[in-house]
């Protein structure tokens, strides 16, 4: 989970939203991975590679709820 939150850090996902609010995507965030997309995490833990496929899939993911939480 600490990968999905450093990968939307470092990707730019973060940057519109204020710094105040940033535990608050995190405290989403976590929680709606691990419901919505449970494989996802499962793969990642279990290879520990983020793969290019993988990768692709966690931005999509990540750029949908990033614009709907803001």
């Amino acid at each position: 989970q600490q990968v999905c939150i450093i990968f939307a850090g470092v990707n730019g996902f973060l940057d519109k939203i204020p710094v105040a609010r940033v535990v608050a995507f995190e405290k989403a965030f976590l929680p709606y991975l691990a419901i919505e997309h449970k494989g996802l995490l499962e793969k990642i833990r279990t290879t520990g590679v983020l793969s290019p496929e993988l990768e692709a899939e966690l931005r999509e993911i990540t750029r949908k709820f990033a614009g709907g939480f803001m």
